[in-house]
């Protein structure tokens, strides 16, 4: 696949049905109470939200690194001598600050084996520090309060209450990929004719 808009709609499908997938489990996993699964989902979507807006504000890179995607190479720029890619590091990737930050970090607590892990033993929420926790309540109520089936969040909230804003938060970072999707599938489409 030489042609910019297929690879990009390839890319485009592949994203999209991640997504779909994550819409789907992520209510079972609350619902059961598997938290890491609940974070790694966050975690994963967030994944894709990142790599969309890179290939969106760095559209000089785009074409090798779909080619890259495609191929099956991950999603990184070619090596010079042609061998592998050189991967885009997902720290290159990551706001520093704001929200995406705040669900990478977080996300990555249940993504890798962590203490987070353990969470009937040890509250993961609780054992952030106490203006981590406050940035995060501000969040999810800012964007999120007022949705059916979760409380009202303060610095003191068991992790199973702010666990519960998963879906909502999944929703709104897969909803933030479709628009960065659209937004590089017009740009694509636009330079080509």
């Amino acid at each position: 696949m030489a042609d910019l808009e297929e690879e990009f709609a390839f890319f485009a499908r592949a994203t999209e049905a991640r997504s779909a997938e994550h819409r789907q489990i992520i209510n079972i996993a609350v619902e059961n109470k598997w938290w890491s699964v609940t974070g790694s989902l966050l975690r994963m979507e967030l994944d894709s939200l990142i790599r969309v807006n890179y290939l969106r504000t760095h559209p000089h890179d785009r074409s090798q690194i779909l080619s890259a995607c495609v191929a099956g190479l991950g999603f990184g720029i070619p090596r010079h001598d042609g061998v592998g890619v050189r991967r885009i590091r997902d720290t290159v990737m990551v706001p520093s600050g704001g929200w995406e930050r705040r669900v990478y970090d977080f996300g990555n607590r249940f993504v890798h084996l962590t203490e987070a892990h353990n969470h009937t033993e040890r509250d993961p929420f609780m054992a952030l520090p106490e203006d981590e926790r406050k940035v995060i309540v501000e969040y999810l109520d800012h964007y999120h309060r007022g949705k059916s089936g979760v409380a009202i969040l303060s610095v003191d909230s068991a992790f199973g209450d702010v666990a519960l804003y998963a879906p909502h938060v999944l929703e709104k970072i897969a909803d933030n990929t479709r628009y960065s999707l659209e937004e590089v599938g017009r740009e694509i489409t636009r330079k080509r004719y």
